[in-house]
């Protein structure tokens, strides 16, 4: 496998995380004004005020979360081109890419579950599965990263996202 396939798996990360976004962000605030009350009623007491706490987000807020992930994948994937894939830098990447990939499915989870069109549903359909699958595919067959490291990656991302997401969310909602 020459190393272009490689360069261009690991650049192609941000670019499609800002496609899957801008779905999200060009519809956040008129989609949830439409559907907060169908989803509020299927969701427990609970879960529902989790929702509105952490999604029912105007533009400009939810934006400012996007930003905030942007950066920080946009420097994971500086470090892998500069360090290599390997070490803390093969780490960072793996583990915010993990996160990324198995969010999508939340997507189609949410469609499934509300039985409508939810945001980000179509870019997770059509481009952020089949790019994750295709780079864990090429990756693991090349020998660059095991199907354990795919676990262990999540693991990271989901508490790197543990330890900076609520406080994110409780600053940009007094934006």
């Amino acid at each position: 496998m020459q190393n272009d396939v490689f360069v261009l798996l690991i650049w192609l990360f941000p670019i499609i995380f800002a496609i899957h976004d801008f779905e999200e962000i060009v519809v956040v605030e008129k989609w949830v004004a439409k559907n907060k009350a169908v989803i509020l009623a299927k969701l427990p007491k609970r879960a529902g005020q989790f929702f509105e706490h952490n999604f029912a987000k105007k533009t400009h807020q939810f934006l400012m979360i996007v930003f905030f992930e942007f950066v920080l994948i946009s420097i994971a994937t500086i470090l892998v081109h500069i360090f290599g894939f390997n070490g803390i830098s093969k780490w960072f990447y793996l583990s915010l890419f993990s996160v990324m990939f198995f969010h999508a499915f939340t997507h189609i989870g949410q469609a499934l579950f509300l039985k409508r069109y939810v945001i980000g549903l179509i870019t997770s359909i059509f481009l952020l599965i089949p790019y994750g699958l295709y780079f864990y595919f090429v990756f693991i067959n090349e020998g660059l990263m095991r199907f354990l490291d795919i676990g262990i990656s999540l693991v990271l991302g989901v508490g790197l996202f543990a330890l900076f997401f609520p406080q994110l969310h409780q600053r940009v909602s007094k934006l």
